[in-house]
């Protein structure tokens, strides 16, 4: 038995991150997802968690949600996990009988937060939990307005958070603002608001083009060298990067030309594209600059899997310029006719399915949890489960650590 893990993120009303909803899914050896025991699940997690990667790390320093069925609450299950970062959310087909009940509230005597998932009415039977849990999730997808508006009017005084599920458009996340939820959990801050049609600002551009010379095959390390020293921010950020942790240097380096002749041609790419990056996303909510990392970081590491090895820092720029919509705030399309991509690399943010496109539906797949289409892709490229999620985590590790030190 092999398993999927992912997170994805939940945001406040600033649209800064709250934590991460901690996902799991098994998969056979056949490949056909599965997900038949959510004890096993829930288990899983835990130990993956603490052992894959460590918790601190896989939830950015957040709080981590992670479901419990009723067998786990019972059986004090969550007492695995430190009460500092984890959300122990209730599923909806918990009964909500009294042992159940008198295991939320030792839970929250200990300090526990509890969420209560996919509420979609208020019934009689939950009402006993709901004045011990802090968090109450309802499910945009499967409610109607009028329920959504209900459920906040109701509850919007007696719950700490309330929760907004599966808000994939901007427009309904203005609805839930003003309906008075206080969290967010879904792909909207994604997703590009269409401004009036004008060019693209003049920084912008000439960010463009700077990446778009990093990324040409005969570099000029000296030139960028010149560039770098005009800019104290860059100084900075280079200095920070290759002192950190990461690459364990004896010796501090306080040169910029000792830190790029450390790095290398291939590493200086892609640490002056994520920083220049990095000042077009500033207006943006931290996690989009994070998304992109990972993708750019998963579909680097995919590479080899598919033999595509020579195509790594383009498959890197793919996933770093796939948030390009969003960042211009214009139609894919549009947004990619500045950009230094291949042609075929551009075809695949398009749609058009190609090689590069099954890497980058491996990507969303992790990202919203797709465990089937992964199956059948894996299974297609003849890659096992174990070796995607290994990519994918490796991919989380190494966003959260260049997040840090930008």
């Amino acid at each position: 038995m092999e398993s999927f893990i992912a997170r994805q993120p939940i945001f406040d009303r600033r649209l800064q991150v709250y934590g991460y909803e901690i996902l799991y899914r098994a998969a056979c050896q056949d490949q056909e997802a599965v997900f038949q025991d959510g004890d096993q699940a829930s288990v899983s997690v835990i130990q993956n968690l603490f052992f894959t990667m460590g918790t601190e790390l896989f939830a950015g320093g957040r709080k981590a949600f992670v479901n419990f069925t009723q067998n786990l609450l019972l059986q004090d299950a969550p007492y695995l996990l430190p009460k500092e970062w984890a959300v122990i959310e209730i599923l909806e087909n918990v009964q909500p009988i009294p042992a159940v009940h008198e295991a939320c509230r030792r839970l929250k005597e200990r300090g526990y937060l509890l969420a209560l998932d996919d509420v979609i009415l208020l019934e009689d039977s939950h009402r006993t939990l709901l004045n011990l849990v802090d968090i109450v999730k309802v499910d945009f997808r499967g409610t109607s307005v009028d329920v959504q508006e209900r459920i906040a009017r109701d509850l919007g005084s007696r719950i700490p958070h309330l929760l907004a599920e599966k808000t994939e458009t901007r427009e309904e996340f203005q609805k839930g603002l003003q309906a008075g939820y206080t969290l967010f959990q879904g792909y909207f801050f994604s997703r590009p608001v269409i401004i009036e049609r004008k060019d693209v600002p003049v920084f912008k551009f000439h960010a463009l083009q700077l990446i778009a010379n990093l990324n040409r095959p005969d570099l000029d390390v000296e030139s960028l060298h010149n560039v770098i020293k005009r800019d104290p921010a860059l100084i900075y950020k280079l200095l920070r990067y290759i002192n950190s942790a990461f690459f364990g240097l004896r010796h501090r380096v306080t040169s910029i030309r000792h830190a790029l002749a450390l790095l290398g041609e291939r590493e200086i790419r892609k640490w002056a594209t994520l920083s220049v990056f990095s000042r077009l996303t500033a207006k943006q909510p931290n996690e989009l600059m994070k998304l992109s990392l990972i993708r750019a970081r998963f579909l680097e590491l995919l590479a080899d899997l598919v033999n595509m090895g020579s195509q790594k820092e383009q498959l890197f720029l793919m996933g770093i310029f796939s948030v390009m919509d969003t960042l211009l705030g214009r139609p894919i399309d549009e947004a990619l006719e500045e950009v230094p991509l291949d042609e075929s690399i551009k075809a695949a943010l398009l749609g058009t399915m190609n090689r590069h496109r099954v890497l980058y539906e491996i990507v969303l797949g992790y990202e919203r949890a797709k465990w089937d289409t992964l199956s059948h892709i894996g299974s297609n490229l003849h890659i096992e489960a174990s070796a995607l999620t290994a990519r994918y985590l490796q991919a989380v590790e190494w966003a959260e650590h260049v997040f840090r030190v930008q």
